[in-house]
């Protein structure tokens, strides 16, 4: 297998090219690309653009690069590699190119001398000269004046030398400040925020301070200190357990105070001496048993004794004494529910000294947390109130006591307040547990915002340095374009040959139509000079763009020092066809296959980049191109100009029919029709009726057979007056086209033979 050239082409976070590595093998550097809106094809031009030593990359009226659009979406900086390694293995270029955000880039050394048509070119080198207010340039002029720009280039250096040195007394500053702050803090320059601390990042964002740092550096570099001091093996603070409590119980004290019972028989004074000591006595009862003595003193019960345990008996099964014990239970209970709470407070109190303690000596981020104590003293009072009526109902039980709606709601709030300020505080206890066992965590955290803090204090301290920096970059940025301007038109030195190659173009697109008046520079209209300002209302918006892509192919010229650098030459052609009617497709076509004729170059080498398949199958089906690919999701896929072009397969049906491995059928003259009709437009721009006679007669001996037979068939019909067509006549017919595109045109037929 022959040895081929091979072109490598690298992108890495170039706008939606996120990875991009892609290898192409071919015989010449004659490459095409398809690619659908979006796929990255202008980005990959625009990177090629970036490697023309001529282009000049200025920041715009507010600071801002052009680069930084070709970044991808969240990323700071991209990069773009090309490397071509000739047939006999030698590198012939090889070169990388890396953006970053608000840095202008650094000029890549080539081998070859880049020359790229976009958009971008357009934009800045037809459309801006067309509204420019000097009324010497105004429209669509491609002639230049000689304009002296020495005066403003010995401006220019001196505001350039200005400019360095402020940005170098700037550096000097920011990185004695920054080492002197924070320089000496363990791994700090791994941060993120550390790395926003360079003297570009710190010009381009001094009026956007970070505003969630609160703390200055002092207080921050305090809190750093803080958490070093961390012992090893600190305690966690342990949570406060307490069960959940609800307002049922509070319920039932309210249903039994409201609930009159039924008072016994047994004499008040009797009644009054049980109830103030029932429990004790239930309590001997209990213990009494079937024993004669008594279980206190041990004394022998007599009879009087035991007839009053029977009294006592009774009256503790009487339904009175029942209720006097459900409520002294009840009182029990609210003792109880508030002891529990007091002792929930008095471990708060004791959680509060520790908590504190840790908060302020070890963790910053939690010096402004507290935990919130336990009040009980109102709780306390509502339960003696409620405990006051429930003696108020034992005294007697027959009344009905409604307690007031609000004073239960408060015990119930109360109740709730207290239990919520339980889970806060654990919450918290929690929190903190949690960044004790993760000071790291803290730790980093702290040393991001000593980064912002010193970032912020840097912006107040350069504000002035800075604004004049600003003000040297307007005035550079101004002087730039009063210079790329006018030296624009100061090239007149190569003005015949961009005169001739514009001409060129020119004629190959519109016959006569337009033209360029080597003497004023105009274009002009049926060799008529087009005024000032007129050409952009005379132009459609597809002329327009012939005009760009001529102005494009003769300022090539421009570029060139000596002889031998149009051996160096290499386009890059990024949709040059756009808002152009369809013949002019196969005019672009045309000048890519004679490219080396219009510039007078001994070799040619161009990788063009489009989104139109007609144009694109065009250049695949004519081998204007060795090689065309569709670029499809950062990857380049063989184009398979079968699958686009009925050309191939009216050929194909043809070369069949020629070499009689196929009978002709209804369809071989819409074939024959169609080869016709495709070889003439490519061959003859103009085509017309007329041409595909004279193309016809050109191409076929007009005394056979052949010519007659083609010429009718290639109008559509046999004529009625004529014999009936046989099968021999369509097979020469095909054969007379075979070899005439055999001979123009062989590897079309060499491709037929790889389909059979």
């Amino acid at each position: 297998m022959a040895k081929q050239i091979k072109t490598k082409i690298t992108c890495e976070n170039l706008a939606p090219l996120l990875k991009f590595d892609e290898e192409i093998e071919s015989d010449t550097l004659k490459i095409a690309i398809f690619a659908n809106n979006g796929s990255g094809k202008t980005f990959l031009s625009r990177m090629f653009r970036l490697a023309e030593k001529e282009y000049i990359i200025s920041p715009d009226e507010k600071g801002k690069l052009p680069t930084d659009k070709l970044i991808s979406f969240e990323k700071n900086k991209c990069s773009f590699s090309l490397k071509i390694t000739a047939k006999d293995n030698t590198v012939a270029e090889d070169f990388t190119i890396s953006v970053s955000k608000g840095l202008i880039p650094t000029k890549p050394t080539t081998k070859y001398i880049f020359h790229c048509f976009n958009q971008d070119y357009v934009e800045e080198n037809i459309r801006t000269l067309s509204y420019e207010k000097d009324s010497n340039i105004v429209g669509f002029i491609l002639g230049k004046a000689n304009i002296d720009v020495s005066k403003e280039k010995e401006v220019r250096f001196k505001k350039s030398v200005e400019k360095e040195k402020l940005v170098e007394t700037i550096k000097k500053d920011v990185t004695k400040y920054i080492s002197g702050k924070i320089g000496n803090i363990p791994n700090i320059n791994r941060l993120t925020e550390y790395k926003s601390l360079n003297v570009d990042t710190i010009i381009s964002e001094i009026d956007s301070p970070f505003t969630d740092v609160t703390k200055s550096y002092k207080d921050l570099l305090n809190d750093y200190n803080r958490i070093k001091s961390v012992p090893e093996n600190l305690a966690d603070i342990k949570e406060i357990q307490f069960s959940e409590t609800t307002i049922d119980e509070i319920q039932k004290i309210q249903d039994t105070l409201k609930t009159p019972f039924t008072l016994g028989s047994f004499a008040e004074a009797f009644k009054e001496k049980i109830k103030a000591k029932q429990d004790f006595i239930e309590t001997g009862l209990e213990l009494l048993s079937d024993s004669a003595n008594c279980p206190f003193c041990e004394q022998t019960l007599n009879s009087t004794a035991t007839n009053l345990i029977d009294q006592y008996t009774k009256f503790l099964a009487d339904e009175e004494a029942k209720t006097v014990k459900l409520l002294n239970q009840q009182k029990d209970y609210l003792r109880t529910l508030l002891k529990q709470f007091i002792n929930y407070s008095n471990e708060v109190n004791n959680r509060i000294i520790t908590y504190t303690t840790y908060t302020t000596k070890y963790i910053p981020s939690l010096e402004n947390s507290q935990l919130e104590s336990l009040e009980t003293d109102d709780l306390k009072e509502l339960f003696t109130n409620l405990a006051k009526e429930i003696d108020k109902k034992i005294k007697k039980i027959d009344i009905s006591i409604v307690l007031d709606k609000k004073s239960i709601k408060e015990i119930e709030s109360k109740i709730k307040s207290l239990q919520s300020l339980l889970v806060q505080n654990n919450q918290k206890i929690k929190e903190l547990n949690n960044k004790l066992s993760s000071i790291d965590i803290e730790n980093k955290e702290v040393r991001r915002n000593l980064c912002k803090a010193v970032f912020n204090d840097i912006a107040k301290l350069q504000k002035s340095n800075v604004d004049n920096l600003n003000i040297l970059t307007k005035e550079l940025f101004d002087l730039d374009k009063d210079i790329r301007e006018k030296e624009e038109k100061q090239k007149v030195s190569k003005k015949k040959k961009v005169a001739e190659s514009v001409r060129s173009v020119l004629k190959y697109f519109f016959g006569n139509k337009y033209s360029l008046d080597q003497n004023s520079f105009r274009l002009t209209l049926n060799e008529k000079i087009l005024d000032e300002g007129q050409a952009k209302d005379v132009l459609s918006d597809g002329e327009k763009n012939v005009i760009a892509f001529a102005y494009f192919v003769g300022d090539i010229h421009l570029k060139i020092e000596k002889e031998d650098d149009y051996n160096n030459l290499f386009f890059i052609i990024d949709d040059p066809i756009s808002s152009m009617d369809f013949n002019h497709v196969y005019s672009i076509c045309g000048i890519m296959r004679n490219l080396k004729d219009i510039i007078k170059s001994e070799k040619e080498r161009f990788i063009v980049l489009t989104h139109n398949i007609d144009f694109m199958r065009v250049l695949a089906g004519n081998n204007i191109v060795s090689k065309s690919f569709i670029l499809r999701d950062a990857k380049l896929k063989e184009f398979n100009n079968n699958l686009t072009v009925p050309y191939i397969s009216h050929l194909h049906d043809i070369y069949k029919v020629a070499n009689k491995t196929e009978l002709p059928k209804h369809t071989t003259a819409n074939s024959i029709r169609h080869i016709i009709e495709t070889l003439n437009k490519f061959e003859n721009i103009d085509s017309t009726t007329d041409l595909i006679s004279k193309y016809i007669k050109d191409n076929f001996p007009d005394e056979s057979k052949t010519y007659t037979l083609i010429n009718d068939l290639s109008h559509g019909g046999w004529r009625t007056e004529q014999a009936p067509i046989h099968d021999d006549d369509f097979i020469l017919v095909c054969q007379s086209i075979i070899a005439i595109i055999t001979e123009k045109y062989k590897g079309q037929i060499d491709y037929c033979v790889k389909l059979n």
